[in-house]
This record gives C-alpha cells, sequence and structure tokens, in this order.
C-alpha cells in the first residue's frame, strides 16, 4: 500500500515592503520541487500567497520589481523625508492612510474564482479591532466576492493603514494577534510547515503545532515596513531565494549565501585564523572570549572548537563577519575564496593596522587594544580576518 505524501503549508507572515523578500522564497522553493498544498498569511503575506496559489509568481516578482508607495498608498507625490514622516504622524492622528491604490492593484492581479478553484488551500487571518481577536478565514469562509474585502482588512497596518470595514465590522492587520499563521495550516490539514519570517511588526503565536517546522528568515535588515522601493525589492528577492536555499543546503554560510569549497582555501584560512587568534590569545589572555561575543553579538556560530582534526567548523564566521562589518554585497552567491578577496578589496586602510600590539606583539599599547578590543569586538574580528588572509595562501 502506498502512503501519502505530507501535506505541505507555506506560511508567509506580514511586514509590508519586506514581503518582496517571500518572492525570492517561491522562487527557490519552485527550483527544489517543493510544492505546498497550502497557503496561509497575514498582511503582505495574504497577497503574496494569493498570487502564489493561482500560479502568478511571474507577475507578483515584475510587480515587486517596480512598485514604488504611490502605487500601494495615497500619499503626496513629492516630499522629503523629513516632510514624509511628519505626513504619516498627521496620518496616524487622523486615523490611517487611503489604501485605494493598493484596493486598485488587487482587482487587478487576483482573479477571487480562481483562488477558490486553485488546487491550493488558501487562507488568512484578520484581527477584530474592537477586541482584537484574531480571525482565522479559509478560502471556504469567506462570503462569495468579498475576497478583496477580506484581503485588505488582512492588510491593513493600523495605525497607519484605515480599519477595512465588513458587515459592520472594522478589522485590522491579521499581523496584529498572529503574524505567523502556522496553527490556521494545521487547522486546514498541514502536516509540515514552512513559515517564512520577514520581521514583520506584530504578534507570532508560540508554535503548538507539534509539526515538523521550518522557518527562512534573514540575518540582514529587510529595510522599513512602508518604504516600497524597486531597488530594495530587488535586494531581498535575492536574500528570499538565498536563505532558503541554505535552509535545504544547497548554500552554506550564516548571512551570505556561500557556494562550495572546491580547492580548500577554507581550510587553510580555519588553520591561519585559528594559529593567529591563539597567538593573540597568549599575548592578552581572555581575546578568545571577545572573539566569541562578536560573534555572539551578531549572530554568528559559536567559536571555533579546539579539535585540529575540525578546522573548517565555524571557519565561514568571522570571514562573514567582517565582510557585513565593511558592507560586502550581501545579494551575491560567493565561494569562500571569493568573500575573501571581495573583503580584502573593500578597504584603503587595513582594519589590521588598529591592532599592532595583539596582531604583531609589536611594542606598543597592548592596554590600549585589548580595551578597544573590548569596547568593539566586532572591529577586532575584523582585523584579525585581515590579517589572517594577508597570510593564507590563495592557491
Amino acid at each position: 500500500m502506498q502512503t501519502a505524501g505530507p501535506v505541505r503549508a507555506l506560511v508567509l507572515a506580514g511586514g509590508g515592503a519586506k514581503g518582496s523578500y517571500q518572492i525570492g522564497v517561491w522562487r527557490a522553493l519552485e527550483e527544489l520541487n517543493w510544492h505546498p498544498s497550502i497557503i496561509t498569511g497575514a498582511s503582505v503575506g495574504t497577497l503574496n500567497g494569493c498570487m502564489f496559489a493561482i500560479g502568478k509568481a511571474r507577475e507578483a516578482e515584475a510587480l515587486w520589481r517596480s512598485l514604488e508607495i504611490h502605487d500601494v498608498l495615497d500619499v503626496p507625490a513629492t516630499r522629503t523625508p523629513e516632510e514624509l514622516n511628519s505626513f504619516f504622524l498627521d496620518v496616524i492622528r487622523s486615523g490611517g492612510l487611503n489604501v485605494e491604490p493598493l484596493a486598485e492593484r488587487i482587482d487587478a492581479l487576483i482573479d477571487e474564482e480562481a483562488v477558490r478553484r486553485s488546487p491550493i488551500h488558501f487562507g488568512l487571518v484578520m484581527t477584530e479591532m474592537s477586541n482584537l481577536r484574531s480571525i482565522q478565514c479559509p478560502i471556504e469562509s469567506i462570503p462569495q466576492g468579498r475576497l478583496k474585502d477580506y484581503l485588505l482588512a488582512s492588510s491593513a497596518c493600523f495605525p497607519a493603514l484605515r480599519p477595512r470595514e465588513i458587515d459592520g465590522v472594522k478589522y485590522i492587520d491579521g499581523g496584529w494577534r498572529d503574524n505567523m499563521p502556522l496553527q490556521l495550516a494545521a487547522r486546514m490539514g498541514a502536516t509540515e510547515l514552512l513559515g517564512v519570517d520577514i520581521d514583520g511588526i506584530g504578534f507570532v503565536r508560540q508554535n503548538n503545532t507539534g509539526l515538523p517546522t521550518r522557518i527562512v528568515r534573514s540575518h540582514w535588515n529587510l529595510g522599513p515596513t512602508l518604504d516600497f522601493d524597486p531597488a530594495r525589492a530587488a535586494r531581498n528577492i535575492a536574500l528570499g531565494y538565498f536563505d532558503t536555499m541554505r535552509l535545504f543546503g544547497r548554500f552554506g554560510g550564516t548571512a551570505y549565501a556561500i557556494l562550495p569549497d572546491r580547492d580548500g582555501f577554507l581550510a587553510r584560512f580555519a588553520v591561519q585564523y585559528q594559529q593567529l587568534l591563539a597567538e593573540v590569545n597568549r599575548r592578552a589572555p581572555g581575546m578568545d572570549r571577545v572573539e566569541k561575543t562578536a560573534r555572539q553579538r551578531s549572530g554568528y556560530p559559536a567559536p571555533f572548537a579546539p579539535n585540529p582534526s575540525a578546522p573548517t567548523r565555524g571557519a565561514m564566521a568571522p570571514l562573514e563577519l567582517a565582510a557585513e562589518r565593511l558592507h560586502v554585497p550581501e545579494d551575491l552567491p560567493y565561494s569562500p575564496k571569493l568573500l575573501a578577496a571581495t573583503f580584502m578589496g573593500s578597504f584603503d586602510k587595513d582594519p589590521a593596522d588598529r591592532f599592532p600590539a595583539l596582531l604583531e606583539g609589536k611594542e606598543g599599547s597592548l592596554v590600549t587594544e585589548r580595551a578597544m578590543a573590548t569596547a568593539v569586538p566586532e572591529e577586532f574580528v575584523t582585523a584579525l580576518v585581515s590579517r589572517a588572509l594577508a597570510e593564507t595562501p590563495l592557491l
């Protein structure tokens, strides 16, 4: 007897303009042949989810790559950032922005009947404004002809946007009470969950479904919630793609998309880095803890294990941290050697020059350098990486 496969659900969180990230996630899932039977969403996740469910992922990507704030919200066309901030404050005081531009986009792009016919079962959440109760809405519970109203209600990011009234009841953004509707997906029959967290404003409930769950999220800041910008969207699409491929084991790294190390460069760098850190620690005991602090504060894995049989364990972390510190672009894939070369080409003044006593044993103020490293441990790791790379054979 053939066993049925898992019922996969894709759960798309809210986050306004950060929703472009979910386009990259979908593109990766298609390449990975990971197809959901269920999609649930909150806020912008409902809009992306609808497009995915009816096979309009390409149209969704084209939309995000061209979308500007005036295409979504009724805001003045010419404002400086300062004037725009003042405008938004006035809007909040007056009850929220008009979202008619978004409503027009929904009319043009989303066919309600196609959503209802889709083999992908769709659902959304919204929040009842009067009591902040989360309302779960599988597509079959949404009255015929009212999907647009429910999408706008789920996306009504109050107080910036106006509540949406449906049958005399006002609703606001679904993310207010359930920004990652995993429970709705489970209720709709899912047996395996994949959530996409875009760090939106709202409340993420504890996952008590008991189902196998993976979450895609970015190491990087995806930008402001209401800053709809084509250039940022393109960057976020790339990050969503890379992060999903990393989650499924197709890329390495923590922040950057790291390709396989074909020529053993990473192992050579790891040995050099460990030796240099050990030398620094002999000159100034406790600097290994400073290195650990830098990783922890920046969201990278724990320090190297003192195991010579596994020299590359954690080796990418300091290199990635240093690359991030010097603003190496994050929306491109890199081999370890290419990331190292890009990092080394990204500065005019060598970061290692700030720590001559620690890194080279030169006469000087070891106490002062140690204090500097402790105060800004990321600078210390960046200097370590630079010096280790300078002494690492490229071939």
